[in-house]
């Protein structure tokens, strides 16, 4: 089974809304609880007020995939973010977006660490066959930057 945790440090700087709109615009209906963090310096001398997060299965992907298709981006995505984030077991992945972008329904993958957090997005599958699975719903081999196959949603989760 596949498992999503989001997570946003929101930082005094911020609107609490626009983070929860950069979020939700990435996420299918992802329900989004503050959580308490102990204080950090970051760079920028000031730390987070507390953390976003949201927790679900695959289906919270759902919009990120359409979203990924939209901007014509499944190659960059795959690179920057799935290729550098998967865990030494397989079993899971971790990558960042930005929250500007996100704040207008854009997934982006930053470049680099970002002043004000980016979008945290942790993935975790029992198998690294259901992981793999993932990668070909999620983010599939593509030809001139189309989808050489789509494979539907409940492929990931086959048996």
């Amino acid at each position: 089974m596949i498992h999503v945790k989001v997570s946003a440090a929101v930082y005094p700087t911020e609107d609490l809304e626009k983070v929860i709109k950069a979020v939700s615009s990435l996420f299918t209906d992802i329900e989004l609880e503050k959580e308490a963090i102990e204080a950090t310096e970051s760079e920028t001398g000031s730390s987070p007020s507390f953390f976003l997060s949201g927790e679900g299965g695959i289906d919270i992907l759902q919009t990120l995939h359409r979203l990924i298709r939209k901007e014509e981006i499944i190659d960059s995505v795959r690179n920057k973010a799935f290729n550098k984030g998967l865990s030494s077991d397989g079993l899971s992945v971790r990558f960042s977006l930005n929250k500007q972008a996100a704040f207008v329904g854009v997934p982006s993958v930053p470049a680099q660490e970002e002043p004000l957090g980016s979008i945290e997005v942790l993935i975790r599958a029992d198998s690294q066959k259901e992981i793999e699975r993932l990668f070909e719903w999620l983010l599939p081999l593509t030809e001139e930057g189309k989808p050489v196959v789509e494979v539907e949603m409940d492929y990931v989760e086959r048996d």
